[in-house]
């Protein structure tokens, strides 16, 4: 797999651990996954380089800075909020390759792996979408 074709994910929490299962399959999945411990520092982060994924337990707590929504809206990337339960987290999807997805259902745990599949498989299309568009330009 060339650097092109690697999924860049953004793993957003108070603790890598926090992403232990999520990363391994992530890094199975041929992706390359970084960690910021808070909004702050992944906006920093997100100023620097691009993310195709962003996975995030810090829904926005009305900073004066913009939530990762409103700063990563009309970008290719695709971004996910927990919102944490007696057991573990329910993942609310907040964009699809940059689109807002506002009225998706929230997804429990066991439905998150399957729609974390679906979002790789959609990145990757996506991609090579843009490439072969960039080829016949």
């Amino acid at each position: 797999m060339d650097d092109t074709s690697v999924i860049r994910v953004l793993l957003v929490g108070d603790s890598p651990l926090s992403f232990f299962l999520h990363q391994k399959h992530l890094e199975r999945n041929g992706c390359e996954c970084e960690f910021a411990e808070s909004e702050r520092t992944a906006w920093e982060m997100l100023g620097r380089r691009q993310f195709d994924l962003v996975l995030s337990l810090h829904p926005s707590r009305g900073t004066c800075s913009p939530s990762l929504g409103i700063l990563l809206s009309g970008s290719p990337t695709t971004l996910f909020y927990a919102l944490r339960v007696e057991v573990g987290y329910w993942w609310v999807p907040i964009l699809r390759l940059g689109e807002e997805c506002f009225g998706a259902p929230v997804l429990r745990p066991r439905e998150f792996a399957n729609a974390l599949d679906k979002a790789l498989r959609e990145i990757r299309a996506e991609a090579t979408w843009n490439g072969n568009q960039m080829r016949t330009a």
